[in-house]
């Protein structure tokens, strides 16, 4: 997870965010039954790597985590100015993670890594200025505990968007807690369909025909056939 625009306050602020990042995410994992005690964590400031155990099931942090997060974020900004609001952006993976000599190496790090900072689950939380939280799940976690429909979450509420970051390619699945996604114009979203053909004018029908034409023996070789448009 990672704390959109925290590069722009100032250190004060930077050491209340961090306290109240950690605050959240501790309180949010007690009320829906996790223990963040036994996550292998890797701090990073304004965000957080988090290694779950095998054991923790996927559908409690794609539903319930979540949205315990968007209450713990709700009481944290309560009584905050605008300006100081903490608003989050968290990406939610499987894959293989192990530990390095600096950190936590594996595609699955990686991945989850490259979703939290993608361009378009930045633009779903710009979308919704007043949305505290966008999450972004990964192929894997939307086929497999989404669309399987082994959590409260309708598939309806995430969008699939293209990820498109660094040397890393991929589909994912985008929701803002408590907005229509669909609606808002996201950064790597698919090229519009080209327009289509124009019609042909009422009673006249158009057609392509490849005319070849051969009288007698022909060396095709160095040949060039041509389309003749009739009608």
């Amino acid at each position: 997870m990672d704390v959109q625009g925290y590069g722009s306050r100032d250190d004060q602020q930077h050491a209340a965010i961090q306290s109240g990042l950690l605050s959240v995410a501790d309180t949010a994992a007690a009320r829906c039954g996790l223990d963040r005690s036994v996550w292998h964590r890797q701090g990073a400031g304004d965000g957080e790597l988090a290694i779950l155990p095998g054991a923790v099931p996927e559908p409690a942090v794609t539903d319930d985590y979540v949205r315990e997060l968007v209450a713990g974020l709700a009481d944290h900004n309560h009584d905050l100015a605008p300006e100081a609001r903490m608003r989050i952006r968290i990406a939610i993976h499987h894959g293989v993670a192990m530990p390095g000599a600096n950190g936590w190496t594996g595609q699955g790090v990686v991945g989850v890594s490259r979703l939290v900072d993608s361009a378009p689950l930045r633009a779903a939380l710009n979308a919704f200025p007043e949305a505290d939280l966008a999450v972004v799940v990964s192929r894997q976690i939307y086929t497999d505990v989404v669309a399987q429909r082994h959590t409260s979450l309708k598939p309806a509420e995430f969008r699939e968007v293209v990820v498109q970051q660094k040397e890393y390619t991929d589909v994912a699945w985008v929701r803002v807690p408590g907005y229509d996604v669909h609606g808002a114009t996201l950064a790597a979203d698919p090229p519009e369909r080209p327009p289509a053909a124009a019609a042909a004018p009422a009673g006249q029908h158009y057609r392509a025909e490849a005319i070849t034409v051969l009288n007698g023996s022909v060396d095709a070789r160095d040949a060039v056939f041509g389309i003749k448009r009739g009608r």
